[in-house]
């Protein structure tokens, strides 16, 4: 116990420092994040290096930084359609109708879950397992259609390589259709079909017992979201044929799981020693609320007095 009022103390710190200094953060984080996004796409695409330049780089984080969520989304989709143009104009095009689609079909109508899509194709590089955790913790079934997107647009990505790799190696070109050749690709992608079928059910599965009404919810609701996605990720692998490596499975399943208890403790950790239930009533209905309080730690002024030693010795002769 004593242990989890120092990490609660930690946390109220953390969070007073940022209200504190939000002006100055908020512009610094969408620094980083930009900065991030615009590397993480040239890990993904990179045909043209100059785009890619640090001067580039820092230059449109620094602007992006005092711009919304939804300027960054247009922005790092220019850029990379703008990549992809280099080598073809038909998959860039295809690429920006994505990017345009994705935009006017769903964020103009759910606006603040852009990050999604973007933070979706930027970890399923490295860790895919934290997407699901992430959006059934922060935004429900209505990040399921983001993260979809994402998804997609990773394995675009992933696909444009195999299509630059085939232009630059074929002398003739002109029977290859660009757009043909990424549509037949991504619609024979078994491993893309798995990620999206797991993490859908992972949402799902993590979503429902994150807003059920049991002790400890969040808690059990992250533990069953690891086991669902080890399990899915094995049966998927052997029914489709597509060996995912161990530290994709178990081991980003895990850290993914721990990620995500650790923005579930900067959220909100409620007391479940404390739970009331209240009933009230009207002429129609009688309702009966459970009602769990949140641990808050209240600032207290501790004032510590110093003892000098040899004045104690002195007092005592």
């Amino acid at each position: 116990m004593h242990k989890m009022m120092n990490l609660l103390i930690i946390r109220e710190n953390i969070c007073a420092f940022f209200q504190k200094w939000e002006r100055l953060l908020l512009p610094l984080l969408r620094f980083c994040y930009t900065l991030i996004l615009v590397s993480s796409m040239h890990v993904l695409f990179g045909y043209q290096s100059t785009l890619y330049q640090m001067p580039v780089i820092i230059g449109v984080s620094a602007i992006c930084a005092f711009l919304p969520g939804g300027f960054i989304y247009m922005l790092v989709a220019a850029i990379s359609c703008v990549d992809v143009a280099s080598f073809s104009l038909e998959a860039a095009a295809l690429l920006l109708a994505g990017y345009l689609l994705t935009y006017f079909m769903y964020l103009c109508l759910a606006p603040g879950k852009d990050w999604i899509i973007l933070v979706t194709m930027v970890l399923l590089m490295r860790l895919p397992g934290i997407v699901p955790f992430l959006v059934a913790i922060l935004v429900g079934p209505a990040g399921i259609v983001p993260a979809v997107c994402g998804i997609v647009l990773f394995y675009y990505s992933v696909h444009c390589k195999e299509l630059y790799s085939l232009l630059t190696s074929v002398t003739d070109t002109g029977d290859v259709s660009s757009i043909s050749y990424l549509l037949t690709a991504m619609g024979k992608d078994k491993e893309m079909l798995l990620f999206i079928i797991v993490f859908i059910v992972v949402i799902m599965v993590t979503y429902l017992l994150y807003q059920s009404s049991i002790s400890h919810s969040w808690m059990i609701a992250i533990c069953v979201g690891m086991v669902t996605m080890i399990l899915g990720l094995l049966a998927g692998s052997m029914l489709l044929e597509d060996t995912l490596g161990f530290d994709v499975i178990f081991l980003g399943s895990v850290l993914s799981g721990m990620i995500a208890i650790v923005v579930q403790f900067f959220k909100g950790v409620v007391d479940y020693s404390r739970i009331e239930i209240v009933q009230f009533e009207d002429d129609d209905y009688y309702y009966y609320v459970k009602a769990i309080p949140k641990i808050n730690v209240a600032k207290k002024d501790i004032n510590v007095k110093k003892i000098n030693a040899r004045h104690k010795n002195r007092s005592k002769e």
